[in-house]
């Protein structure tokens, strides 16, 4: 039993709250009690102006009359180039004395906001908001229209007439003066953020561009710049800031930002993906595109018509963020370098720019958070596509130095070739020389190598250059350069050592090469070399030292071959044996 009569006043309540939901929506819907904020959307009636405006008694009679729809929303949301509407709130203060609070209505780009307050004793009180004149109230930076009045003990009624070619989007708030100040101040500081994450983010890019001459961090910060120039246009700061009073500026500038965002953004994802070599077509497709919405744009703009300007304006926008999706899925198709990097910008950048355009357009109940969603879209888009431009830089940059690299590097024996060794020779020089250390340099030639391409093949001649080199830097210390001179030529340069010392070391080699060269299925195959080796003078150049070995190596193979010859100044100091030949 109790069970069934739980039921049935279960039943009774939902029906009471259908049927009785309408009437109390056309009475007192707000209550005046405290200083936080109150959303009047959903407690609101509203109509809309069929022919000829009409005048406060006229509208008055119509929302008496029962001719006025009840709001389902905390904010009402008509689309673009909707007829103006009328809003009627009742506001109840139950208290004994007035209670001054403050109205936040409309988004920034409203043409003209008329707001009546009717007191329980009939009188009443206008002010008129927008931005179609200078003479009228203008709009607070990023929050709307903002009304201040003190409401009497009882019930008062309160008006809105709301006229705009733009997206027609009225929220109404309710607050006291400190919850007022507690909305200004974290308007401040969002957009504050905002703003400055954006600037350093372009400023680097800037600079990125200005050191690396590379043209995506240029086209990147002209991206982030046209949104922030968007950005200040939609939320009111470019016309409290940078155009104020410039009414004519301000009816057309949000649209002009929008388009040249996107054209910016195309032309970002364009270079970036370099869609002029893997989808010429496509990187064509885009450019006419970006011109025919831009000639559209300035057609309407220079008929004036605002309505059609502004449908132009969005769908631009809405089709930029579709075909920056489209473009990263085919980035991440053919495997293009931060594919996925641009791909996840675009479905934020997407998502946020798709939730805020159907938002202002009316297909998506209005909401703070869905309204400020492309800046929180483009904010994680900014961060991704900065990521992915690094990503794609130092891919640049590890290829340009493994192709300086390869450009610097023997193939065969992976030793320094001819353009290393003058350019890091010459440090290796100056450093001795401002230090005054000693410097040796080997210059080595294999005996017969001939001979061991034509009885063993040219693979296997390979072979012994290869080990050769290995010999080479297993006995280099780490500040030594070794290179291939050419042919069977190599070469030692050992910086902070002398020619006695470097004789230790190409003695060394030459054991080594007669027993540690294997070629494969043959066994050890006894290799000799002959050797010369300079010593560094005071004003001895690269050349000179090159020249100087050379002339000790064409020396030795006059004296028969594997064999050592020296010149320089340690040789001459210890009387320096070359088997058994002293060289002055």
């Amino acid at each position: 039993m109790a069970t069934v009569k739980s039921a049935f006043r279960l039943f009774t309540m939902v029906l009471v709250s259908l049927v009785v939901w309408p009437v109390a929506a056309s009475a007192a819907g707000v209550w005046v009690t405290d200083d936080g904020q109150q959303h009047l959307g959903a407690r609101a009636l509203y109509l809309l102006e069929q022919d000829a405006p009409l005048t406060l008694e006229q509208a008055r009679q119509r929302f008496a009359n029962g001719q006025a729809v009840a709001a389902s929303h905390d904010a009402l949301s008509f689309g673009i180039g909707n007829k103006p509407v009328w809003v009627r709130v009742l506001v109840e203060n139950p208290g004994d004395g007035d209670a001054r609070r403050l109205l936040l209505a409309g988004a920034p780009w409203l043409d003209l906001v008329d707001a009546w307050f009717v007191d329980p004793d009939g009188a009443i009180t206008q002010v008129r908001a927008g931005d179609s004149s200078a003479r009228l109230q203008a709009a607070v930076p990023a929050l709307g229209y903002l009304f201040e009045h003190d409401w009497q003990p009882g019930i008062s009624e309160l008006l809105l007439r709301v006229e705009t070619d733009d997206p027609l989007v009225l929220p109404m708030t309710l607050m006291g003066p400190s919850a007022w100040d507690s909305t200004l101040q974290a308007g401040h500081y969002a957009y504050g953020f905002v703003y400055g994450f954006l600037l350093a983010l372009l400023a680097y890019n800037l600079m990125l561009f200005i050191g690396l001459r590379q043209r995506s961090h240029l086209n990147y910060s002209v991206y982030l710049a046209s949104f922030i120039a968007m950005n200040l246009a939609y939320t009111g700061h470019g016309y409290a800031w940078l155009w104020p009073g410039a009414v004519d500026v301000q009816r057309y500038i949000i649209f002009v930002f929008m388009a040249l965002f996107a054209c910016a953004g195309l032309r970002f994802a364009s270079g970036f993906l370099a869609l002029r070599d893997y989808s010429p077509r496509m990187a064509k497709a885009i450019g006419l595109g970006c011109a025919a919405f831009m000639a559209a744009l300035v057609a309407t703009i220079a008929m004036g018509l605002h309505r059609e300007a502004a449908y132009v304006a969005f769908t631009m926008a809405l089709l930029f963020s579709l075909v920056m999706v489209e473009l990263g899925w085919a980035a991440v198709a053919r495997r293009y370098p931060a594919g996925r990097y641009f791909l996840a910008a675009a479905c934020f950048g997407m998502a946020g720019t798709l939730i805020t355009t159907l938002t202002v357009w009316g297909w998506v109940p209005y909401s703070r958070l869905a309204y400020r969603a492309v800046e929180f879209g483009l904010l994680v888009e900014a961060t991704l596509l900065a990521l992915a431009v690094a990503y794609l830089v130092r891919r640049h940059e590890m290829a340009r130095r493994q192709a300086e690299h390869r450009a610097s590097i023997d193939p065969l024996t992976g030793l320094c070739n001819r353009r290393a060794l003058a350019s890091r020779g010459e440090a290796l020089l100056a450093m001795a020389r401002r230090n005054g250390q000693p410097l040796s340099l080997v210059l080595f030639d294999l005996d017969h190598f001939k001979l061991i391409n034509d009885r063993h093949g040219h693979a296997a001649g390979d072979q012994v250059l290869r080990d050769t080199a290995r010999l080479m830097e297993e006995q280099c210390r780490a500040g030594d350069l070794t290179a291939r001179w050419g042919g069977e030529e190599f070469l030692f340069l050992l910086p902070d050592t002398d020619v006695v010392r470097a004789q230790v070391l190409v003695t060394r080699l030459r054991e080594y090469l007669q027993d540690r060269i294997q070629l494969a299925g043959q066994g050890a195959l006894p290799v000799s070399a002959s050797f010369g080796i300079a010593g560094l003078d005071d004003e001895q150049t690269l050349e000179q030292l090159v020249n100087k070995a050379d002339r000790m190596l064409y020396e030795a193979k006059r004296q028969g071959r594997d064999r050592v010859c020296v010149i320089g100044p340690a040789a001459e100091q210890n009387g320096l044996p070359v088997d058994g030949t002293s060289l002055p």
